[in-house]
């Protein structure tokens, strides 16, 4: 290897430290893998491959089953985990922040660091709100602003430049039609649960148990994906906070025609609910259950 010095050439040989079937010839990698095999992490080729050793590994966290069961299975795999990373929208469902709250005592247990990351300027509900505009299932706009980027935006200001991740991000095996490539060259997306053994989402409920530790499915409030049949339910347990997506909804510039759901309003939701006795007369197929597709920022994990 040739380095240039002063606009000197200077010959260099290349110093291999070998652990099964990985090579590492830098300082800094070598440095790098002194502090994951004092972590007790393998760094064999199975788990970690050459080019992962010097970056940083991320957890992708969203407060949900997923995400949760995906660091307890990191460290049952004793892979590398660098940091965990929580991108609050500010509508986060109580049990998420509850989840979050859990999290942050096991990640201090364990020396690893945790962090609460939020978009510039105002919250999620606020920023729709001065936009007189709604989240839209079309567009899915709201992963990208107030997960995605302040996510990429902390691990920009905190690294070095030039530096790269590996994203875990959980996605159980039953929706895995859900995993996608990272858009950006300095991350890397990987997905434990789609790889062998596979685990579906009852696996990672089964895991959190095991564990002791409570989460259920992450989903913003006021979300679209909530669909008629989430709404209603919304109506049922809390009016108020109901009342107030149905303001959102109607300050929209666009309203009525474009609303929360994909066909109606919240108004006309609530409106109707009172004239029918079962919830299935406003079944439009969305539950919560589905996603909007968008996963490196941790929605629905």
């Amino acid at each position: 290897m040739k380095r240039n010095n002063g606009g000197h050439h200077h010959e260099e040989t290349a110093v291999l430290i070998r652990i099964p079937q990985v090579e590492v010839q830098t300082q800094t990698q070598r440095a790098r893998v002194r502090v994951l095999s004092e972590r007790g992490v393998s760094l064999t080729c199975d788990v970690l491959h050459l080019e992962e050793i010097c970056v940083k590994h991320v957890l992708s966290y969203g407060g949900g089953v997923n995400s949760s069961a995906m660091f307890f299975l990191i460290l049952e795999r004793k892979l590398p985990l660098d940091v965990v990373v929580f991108a609050d929208t500010g509508e986060e469902e109580t049990t998420a922040y509850a989840s979050v709250a859990q999290m942050k005592i096991e990640c201090e247990k364990r020396g690893i660091p945790f962090v609460t990351v939020k978009k510039d300027g105002p919250g999620l509900y606020d920023y729709y709100f001065e936009k007189k505009v709604v989240p839209s299932i079309k567009y899915r706009d709201c992963t990208g602003k107030f997960k995605v980027y302040p996510i990429r935006k902390y691990l920009r200001a905190t690294y070095e430049k030039g530096e790269t991740f590996v994203m875990y991000i959980g996605i159980a095996v039953d929706e895995a039609q859900r995993a996608s490539d990272s858009d950006v060259k300095y991350i890397k997306n990987r997905f434990l649960f789609l790889e062998k053994p596979a685990q579906t989402r009852q696996d990672n409920i089964d895991l959190i148990k095991k564990h002791s530790f409570a989460a259920e499915k992450s989903v913003c409030r006021g979300c679209p994906f909530l669909g008629k049949m989430g709404f209603a339910r919304l109506l049922k347990n809390d009016p108020a906070e109901y009342a107030r997506w149905e303001l959102l909804e109607e300050n929209g510039s666009r309203f009525p025609g474009i609303s929360l759901l994909q066909k109606g309003s919240l108004r006309a939701l609530r409106m109707g609910l009172k004239e029918q006795m079962s919830l299935a007369d406003f079944d439009d197929g969305l539950d919560g259950s589905e996603t909007c597709g968008m996963t490196q920022g941790g929605c629905f994990l």
